[in-house]
C-alpha cells in the first residue's frame, strides 16, 4: 500500500478520530459495563486488589486478545496509564481507557508491518517517567499484529531497568466467543456470565537474559489465562 493510499484509508470517517472516539468510550465501554452488571465477578485470589496496590507501582500485563476487562483488576485506575497505539483501533482503545478513568501513553512497539511512525521511543521514555513517579502501567505482552503470544523484548528492558514487577493478569467469561483465527485468539465476553478475574504471581526481572525472562514471563500468563478460564467455566 503506497502512502497515498494509507493517508486516503485514514481519511474515510469510520477511522475518523471523532468516530474512534464515540466507539471506545460510549460503545464498547457501554457493553463492557452492561456485561459486568449483569454477570458474576469471581476474584482470584480474593483480596486481589489489596494484594496489587502492595505492588505499585506496577506493570500490569495481559495478552493482546485478553485485555478488554482488565480493567476490573487494576486498584487505582487513576494512578495508572495505559500503553495504546496510533492506530485508529489504538485511538478507540485510548478513548475506552479514559472513560475507565485510566490515563494514556499514545505509542507501541516495532512490528513487521510499521517500524517507523508508531511513537515507541517517545511511549517509552513516558513509560519510565510514569514509574518513576509512582504510577502504574497497564500494557499487553505481545505486540500487534505477530501470532503466537510472545512477550516483547521492550517490556522486559522496561521491567528490569525499573525494577518495577510484572503483574500476569488475565480475565475470562463463561459466555464467551474466542475468534481463532485472530492473530491474538481475541475474546468476546458476553453478559450474563460468570467473569473470572485473575492475578498470577509478580515477576521481577534479574540476572538472566531477556529471552529467559521473557519465556519464563509467558509461562506465568498461560498460566494465569488458564486459570482465568477455568474461574470462569467454574472448575478451578
Amino acid at each position: 500500500m503506497s502512502e497515498i493510499d494509507v493517508a486516503a484509508e485514514s481519511q474515510r470517517w469510520f477511522n475518523r478520530p471523532w468516530f474512534r472516539d464515540f466507539l471506545g468510550a460510549y460503545v464498547i465501554g457501554s457493553y463492557l459495563r452492561l456485561t459486568v452488571a449483569t454477570s458474576k465477578v469471581v476474584y482470584d485470589p480474593p483480596d486481589l486488589h489489596r494484594r496489587l496496590a502492595a505492588l505499585e507501582p506496577a506493570l500490569y500485563m495481559s495478552w493482546h486478545g485478553n485485555a478488554s476487562l482488565g480493567f476490573l483488576l487494576v486498584p487505582h485506575p487513576e494512578k495508572t496509564d495505559l500503553l495504546a497505539s496510533l492506530h485508529p483501533d489504538g485511538r478507540m482503545v485510548a478513548a475506552l481507557a479514559r472513560s475507565m478513568r485510566f490515563g494514556v501513553i499514545d505509542g507501541s512497539g516495532m512490528n513487521f508491518r510499521q517500524k517507523e511512525g508508531t511513537g515507541g521511543v517517545a511511549a517509552y521514555r513516558a513509560m519510565t517517567r510514569a514509574l518513576n513517579a509512582g504510577r502504574s502501567l497497564y500494557m499487553t505482552a505481545d505486540i500487534p499484529p505477530i501470532p503466537g503470544r510472545n512477550v516483547s523484548r521492550g517490556v522486559i528492558l522496561l521491567a528490569r531497568r525499573s525494577g518495577r514487577p510484572l503483574v500476569p493478569i488475565a480475565t475470562a467469561a463463561s459466555r464467551r466467543t474466542v475468534l481463532d483465527r485472530t492473530w491474538d485468539k481475541f475474546q468476546i465476553t458476553h453478559p450474563f456470565s460468570r467473569l473470572g478475574i485473575v492475578a498470577g504471581e509478580p515477576y521481577y526481572v534479574g540476572e538472566e537474559s531477556d529471552d529467559e525472562a521473557a519465556e519464563a514471563f509467558a509461562a506465568r500468563l498461560h498460566a494465569t489465562l488458564a486459570r482465568a478460564f477455568a474461574v470462569a467455566d467454574g472448575v478451578a
